[in-house]
């Protein structure tokens, strides 16, 4: 596969339909990526695609490296998993979690998405309902089903 241009994965039409399929095959009720605005370290990060959203509102959440679930990830590079919210954050602690709350989850995972080395965003799934996170979590290629990244640098 030649060079992808950083600018190319932030309209990029397989992404959307890969996470689609992604979201629906491993048993998610929700899924999103969150990448720089445009692809500068100190652009803003925001959810560009999304997948079993309930709402409109994540359009408006700007997240910051090191703050919220895509920017924690973004900023440690590892995976971060939270099987039960309720159970793991304090009602305070959610207002630090803008899509937690926006749309309504109760169990997430965030990944980090890395290509050439260079991590260019998170991929969110989650559950809402109190339905656990399936089982297939620790298999999940995100390669094969996403395209184009990888979890590991």
């Amino acid at each position: 596969m030649g060079k992808l241009k950083p600018e190319s994965l932030l309209h990029n039409k397989s992404l959307q339909d890969n996470l689609d399929r992604l979201r629906k095959n491993e048993g998610y009720d929700f899924g999103a990526i969150a990448m720089y605005e445009h692809y500068h370290r100190s652009s803003p990060i925001k959810w560009k695609y999304v997948s079993g959203n309930t709402n409109e509102r994540y359009k408006l959440i700007i997240l910051r490296k090191g703050r919220g679930l895509a920017g924690t990830v973004m900023k440690t590079g590892k995976r971060m998993v939270i099987a039960d919210v309720d159970m793991a954050l304090t009602q305070a602690e959610k207002i630090k979690f803008p899509i937690i709350l926006n749309e309504a989850l109760t169990a997430v995972v965030a990944v980090p998405l890395w290509l050439d080395e260079q991590m260019y965003g998170v991929l969110l799934l989650g559950q809402r309902n109190h339905q656990p996170l399936p089982q297939t979590l620790e298999q999940l290629d995100i390669q094969s089903q996403i395209g184009f990244f990888t979890e590991m640098n």
